[in-house]
């Protein structure tokens, strides 16, 4: 069922762009702040589970009582909606397609647009490095906006999938402080797995040479995010090294081309354990 909610759900957000302005999370800011205001002089470890505790339990209620009731139709709905839910905010692929067709006919401020929503920061006006800041991004955010999301679906199902994006939300909501720092790491350790699995399909779709080798010689940190940042974007560069670079945008179908097929080998793979019984 994980399988089928996946390809329907990543269907229904790359056809249906209506469903992208579903995906507000302004009642977790809202109930963040709220919890914030009570849990102040806590330790953050106990503020973070504070803030979790009662959208992840209402979440795992629901995933349970729907287990198995009216031969699991209800649950496998349910699912998908949640899937859907947890991806994004928008479709990364619909992005891409809209900033190379606003660099297409030299729509700048709509490529400054697209561009900065694409890396989540103000984007350069250079179209050099603007170009290249998008191919980065476009490798990094995959496993942000859609590839994690996936991961903990298929291990944990909704539960799985919400408790992903509502740490990863929290993390960009709480901008300082110890607990800004505890939501990070906790984001950067769920995402640790999922960001290797999907360089590794960079690696097996790409230019493996290439991907094994940027790999290996990567700026090592011990900072998880900055590791998962570099694993992602250094292993995607070199998959994608032997393409020859004949016109400007030209890295920005390379990464979209190798996200796609990253993605679609891993559903493959998930399709084939499913098949033969490790999945359901």
């Amino acid at each position: 069922m994980a399988l089928i909610s996946i390809i329907i759900g990543l269907f229904l957000d790359r056809h249906f762009r209506q469903l992208h302005d579903l995906r507000d999370m302004a009642w977790f800011e809202y109930y963040t702040q709220k919890i914030l205001r009570f849990t102040g002089r806590l330790l953050p470890p106990i503020q973070f589970i504070l803030i979790l505790a009662l959208p992840l339990s209402i979440m795992l209620f629901i995933q349970i009582l729907l287990n198995d009731f009216l031969f699991n139709l209800p649950g496998f709905v349910f699912g998908v909606l949640v899937f859907i839910y947890c991806l994004g905010p928008t479709c990364l692929l619909t992005e891409i397609e809209a900033y190379i067709h606003a660099r297409t006919v030299g729509d700048e401020d709509e490529a400054l647009h697209y561009a900065g929503s694409i890396t989540g920061e103000s984007a350069t006006t250079s179209p050099d490095q603007q170009i290249n800041d998008v191919t980065r991004a476009i490798l990094y955010y995959a496993n942000e906006r859609i590839f994690a999301t996936i991961f903990w679906f298929v291990i944990l199902g909704p539960f799985g999938a919400i408790s992903y994006r509502l740490v990863s939300q929290l993390s960009k909501y709480i901008e300082s402080g110890e607990l800004a720092a505890f939501a990070e790491f906790v984001h950067a350790l769920m995402a640790w797995i999922p960001a290797r699995m999907l360089a590794a399909g960079y690696a097996l779709t790409g230019n493996f040479d290439g991907a094994y080798h940027t790999y290996r010689d990567r700026a090592h940190t011990f900072d998880l995010s900055q590791s998962n940042y570099e694993v992602l974007v250094s292993t995607g560069l070199g998959a994608m090294r032997t393409l020859e670079m004949k016109e400007e945008l030209a890295s920005i179908h390379a990464a979209q081309a190798l996200v796609m097929r990253a993605v679609i080998v891993w559903i493959g793979i998930l399709a084939v354990l499913t098949l033969g019984g490790l999945f359901h």
